[in-house]
């Protein structure tokens, strides 16, 4: 009989108590687990505006190479997928533009890159960051 009721006590599985203890203690590692994978998630968007600002800023050097000068404000970040028809006009654009890409891209947070020079000398991108409201520390610019 003692044989029998060690065997059914074998058989009998997991007690709820046991199973919610599990699940308490899985559910505390997925909390920690997913706070530390949406800080990461964030920092690669903040990584990956600063790298396309980076792409902007080689098309813009080569601009600069081949016509001495930036474009303008009002030129914008088009001057580099397409010929300007403000401002100074290249005479010598190449066909396939300066970015390599047939349109701009956009931050990570879809919102386009802004993008000054008033003097055709020095220039600044910015992506407005997260929050895509421009002129607070978020703001991700170009060095």
């Amino acid at each position: 009989m003692r044989k029998q009721e060690n065997k059914r006590r074998k058989d009998r599985g997991f007690t709820l108590v046991e199973i919610m203890i599990v699940l308490a203690i899985v559910g505390m590692l997925f909390s920690f687990v997913g706070v530390k994978v949406i800080q990461q998630y964030k920092k690669a968007k903040i990584d990956g505006a600063a790298i396309q600002i980076a792409s902007y800023q080689q098309a813009l050097q080569a601009y600069y190479l081949a016509h001495n000068n930036y474009p303008s404000t009002a030129q914008g970040l088009d001057a580099l997928i397409k010929k300007p028809s403000v401002g100074k006009v290249p005479n010598n654009y190449p066909d396939g533009g300066y970015f390599g890409k047939k349109e701009l891209t956009k931050d990570p947070w879809g919102n386009p890159y802004r993008y000054e020079c008033e003097d055709n000398q020095n220039f600044t991108i910015t992506s407005d960051g997260p929050d895509g409201d421009a002129g607070n520390e978020d703001d991700i610019k170009s060095e």
